[in-house]
């Protein structure tokens, strides 16, 4: 089973499990009752095998429909202390590695850390 959902994850299959769900820049995928589309994303972290003076931040301007309704949140990894709850978060992305070019995944959550 974990092949599976790791093969899924490489083919690109969006899906929502436990409340997250794992989407690349471009795609649209189902949490629960509501659809996230990941319209952009500004990736600034630094690479797990360099040394960075500081550590950087991703940040994605997502999209959120439900129902009639759609609301754009703009969402930051790791969020800032102190944030706000804005009824999705980002969970966790790809790790960047220095002459590495990994296509970028960003998981989504519904919950609270």
């Amino acid at each position: 089973m974990i092949r599976l959902l790791a093969l899924l994850t490489l083919l690109g299959v969006s899906f929502a499990s436990a409340g997250a769900v794992t989407l690349a820049p471009g795609q649209t995928g189902q949490l629960g009752d509501r659809t996230v589309t990941v319209l952009s994303v500004r990736d600034s972290r630094c690479p797990i095998n360099a040394r960075c003076i500081r550590a950087g931040e991703l940040a994605a301007s997502v999209l959120v429909g439900r129902g009639h309704a759609a609301q754009l949140l703009k969402l930051r990894f790791p969020e800032a202390t102190g944030s706000g709850w804005a009824g999705l978060r980002i969970a966790a992305a790809t790790e960047l590695e220095a002459g590495k070019r990994t296509p970028l995944r960003i998981t989504f959550s519904d919950q609270r850390d």
